[in-house]
């Protein structure tokens, strides 16, 4: 075996950009509303209510990763 000193590699890390939350969290929202509310006779009322739970539960997961929906000016 050799006993010469070998160079390590470097890991070289990433950076992965931040992915949108908010159509899984819109389009979830919509189906469960949709399926709550056939179940509890009022469709557009709960549908309704689920996209907006959805909606905000997608900004809020955003704007912790840090995901503007905004231009930033250059």
């Amino acid at each position: 075996m050799s006993r010469s000193s070998r160079k390590q590699a470097q890991k070289t890390s990433r950076k992965l950009k931040a992915t949108s939350f908010m159509p899984m969290c819109v389009t979830c929202g919509l189906f469960l509303g949709f399926g709550l509310g056939a179940m509890l006779n009022s469709v557009l009322l709960v549908t309704a209510l689920g996209l907006l739970l959805g909606t905000s539960a997608g900004y809020f997961i955003d704007s912790r990763n840090g995901i503007a929906y905004t231009r930033r000016k250059t």
